[in-house]
């Protein structure tokens, strides 16, 4: 019965630091991973910036002038300025162009014969 107990014993404690070693493992395992991780992205980084910095140095300012014509185009508007109308005409034209009837300056009416002076 003991050499059963002795057994179990060493079997239980040869479980435990099995566990305990490959819990270490596991955290070393782990430890590397990040460190390799981390040391990929540095590598990474310093390449961008390496490769930016290029980039701008190649950048060279170009100087160019640009030569067009200009092209105009003339409306011409034609504006009478020599045209003397009788308000009457006025009227008449005004009255053609917006569709309303013509208002008299009397109202429709003449003068009398006497008001007229000579």
């Amino acid at each position: 019965m003991t050499n059963l107990l002795i057994v179990i014993t060493v079997w239980a404690a040869s479980i435990a630091g099995t566990a305990f070693y490959f819990t270490g493992v596991g955290e070393n395992n782990i430890t590397a991973f990040n460190a390799k991780a981390e040391h990929v992205v540095r590598e990474t980084r310093e390449a961008a910036q390496q490769g930016a910095a290029t980039a701008i140095a190649a950048n060279r300012p170009k100087n160019v002038t640009n030569v067009q014509e200009v092209r105009r185009e003339i409306q011409e508007k034609v504006v009478y300025r020599e045209c003397v109308n009788t308000p009457g005409v006025l009227l008449g034209i005004n009255a053609a162009l917006t569709g309303d009837r013509p208002n008299a300056a009397g109202g429709l009416k003449l003068p009398s014969p006497g008001s007229v002076k000579r």
